[in-house]
């Protein structure tokens, strides 16, 4: 059989991962169920072809999105790691840096062989819109694999043939090639998915995914054109389009808590109204299962891997009545083992490197990480890592404040767009107290500011920070501004404890405003190579974080 075949073959049988659908055990070798003769023959062929997409949902995004876009910036914080400097040592050749590359292509060309072959199947085999809905959802996915990938990668080859020999030589395609063809997708998707789907299938995309997904590129070229220095007006009002579509769709709302957002702990919750588009898992099904809980607990908390925690730094900014912190920050928390041990984080910088001086039962150990609940691990001690947890990709608190940005943008500082930030504010602190007024706000940059800060206590840990950073033209100063911040805790942490100053700069000075190869504004840091094992085989991918500037 060859390998373009196989190739089919093999996107026709994935097994899917999401909560929607169920997966099946394959007893027999694939090339006995589909060969070249039988694959995309009937409507149910069809419907296996776009269902083995969504096989790579979660594998091109968990647990990279993490890694890639949150503890690369303020929001996500590990000991030890790369991603927080942004550093280029050995992330060509980083497991995470290739799940994303690879999960993500591989999601595009399964979409791309299911888009090519059902369009040649024979309408009258389908009923109804059948045919429109099944390609609608390849368009989405293939638009959606490739939106993740130039968020990473910045410039990656366009490849939109199913049959395309993979011992091809690609080439990087033009920012401009890349955002037409992620637009012609979500078009086609967006007018031909469902509102909604019957029988919860909630991993399937919606029109209202596809308008917001086209929100978020427009949004994109926005900030690219504003880098630019050229007039991104179009670009606004077209996001702005967007954002109302999704609105005007009338299936989304705020929940009425932050918490109701992510509880785990039914499924009424898993599938309330506020998340447009999700990596839903099923605890029922080994393959459909995340394990996406145990990444953001520690171990002696809620028996978890302690992957990726909360830094001290955006911790403190919390107001402590806001329920995203009350809720879902945890810097507090008893020995699972130990109940005379309590783990508890400084209640400022001022009391950093103080805690373990603390006498008397429990005794206190200070934590240098604060962790959130977005992903809680409900089963504690089970050792079932078959967890039901949603990731979501898309919701609508995200949609209201990118329609207070895109109007930011437009008007500069106005009541609506003060009224859609208050929107999430009055639900994150249960009143209008801490509402703001169009007079808190000197300039659109001081909105943006504002907004962007608003967007961290909203979405933090969603896979979003780093692509927000660079959209707002904010990325080096938020770096900067938390580098800055790193050092003088470390600092204060040594006044504190008594100790010669410097003794901990290895815990500020790996920074890199700190080295000789400080941030720059155009810093092609801000984006991932290609891994070597692609790069060094397609010398072009090595030129895929190449500005006009750096």
């Amino acid at each position: 059989m060859n390998k373009v075949v196989k190739k089919l073959i093999y996107c026709l049988l994935q097994i899917l991962v999401t909560g929607a659908f169920i997966s099946c055990n394959l007893n027999e070798e694939l090339d006995s169920v589909y060969g070249a003769d039988n694959a995309y023959v009937t409507v149910e062929n069809a419907q296996e072809g776009v269902n083995g997409i969504y096989r790579y949902l979660l594998t091109g995004t968990h647990p990279a999105i993490f890694y890639l876009n949150d503890m690369s910036t303020d929001a996500c914080f590990k000991s030890g790691s790369d991603y927080e400097i942004m550093n280029d040592n050995n992330l060509s050749g980083n497991i995470d840096v290739a799940r994303a590359y690879n999960g993500n292509w591989q999601m595009a060309g399964c979409a791309n062989s299911a888009i090519d072959n059902i369009n040649l199947m024979d309408d009258s085999q389908f009923t109804g819109n059948k045919k429109q809905t099944l390609l609608a959802e390849a368009h989405f996915m293939r638009a959606f694999a490739y939106y993740q990938l130039t968020n990473i990668f910045y410039r990656i080859p366009l490849i939109t043939n199913g049959f395309y020999d993979a011992a091809a030589n690609p080439v990087l395609a033009t920012v401009e090639e890349l955002d037409k063809q992620i637009e012609q997708d979500l078009l086609i998707a967006a007018n031909a998915l469902p509102k909604s789907w019957e029988n919860k299938e909630g991993g399937r995309p919606t029109a209202g995914a596809a308008y917001g997904y086209l929100m978020r590129l427009h949004m994109r070229k926005a900030g690219y054109l504003r880098e630019q220095g050229q007039d991104a007006t179009l670009s606004w009002n077209a996001a702005l389009n967007y954002a109302n579509n999704v609105i005007g769709t009338n299936q989304y709302a705020l929940q009425p808590t932050i918490w109701d957002v992510f509880d785990p702990t039914s499924e009424a919750a898993l599938y309330n109204n506020e998340i447009i588009f999700a990596v839903r898992s099923s605890e029922n099904i080994p393959s459909g299962s995340s394990d996406i809980a145990l990444y953001f607990t520690p171990w002696y908390y809620n028996y978890g891997w302690d992957i990726f925690s909360i830094p001290l730094e955006f911790y403190w900014k919390f107001d402590p009545a806001d329920e995203r912190f009350s809720e879902l920050m945890v810097g507090e928390y008893t020995d699972v083992y130990d109940p005379d041990k309590l783990y508890k984080v400084p209640a400022d910088i001022n009391e950093t490197g103080t805690l373990n001086n603390e006498t008397g039962s429990p005794v206190v150990v200070e934590l240098a990480q604060a962790y959130t609940d977005k992903y809680f691990y409900e089963k504690a001690g089970s050792y079932n890592y078959n967890t039901p947890n949603n990731l979501p990709l898309l919701r609508y608190a995200d949609v209201l404040l990118c329609k207070a940005e895109i109007l930011n943008e437009l008007n500069g500082v106005n009541q609506q767009s003060v009224d859609l930030i208050n929107q999430i504010r009055r639900r994150a602190f249960g009143n209008d107290s801490h509402n703001y007024l169009v007079s808190d706000f000197s300039s659109a940059d001081d909105f943006r500011n504002v907004l962007c800060d608003e967007r961290l206590f909203e979405l933090h840990n969603e896979g979003v920070r780093r692509i927000d950073l660079i959209r707002m033209g904010l990325w080096k100063d938020r770096l900067d501004e938390y580098m800055d911040a790193i050092k003088a805790k470390v600092e204060k942490k040594e006044q504190n404890m008594g100790i010669a100053p410097g003794s901990l700069s290895a815990e500020w000075s790996v920074y890199a405003k700190f080295s000789n190869n400080a941030l720059k504004k155009y810093d092609k840091r801000r984006y991932y190579p290609i891994p070597k094992v692609y790069s060094s085989k397609a010398p072009d991918l090595l030129n895929n974080r190449s500005f006009a500037e750096e």
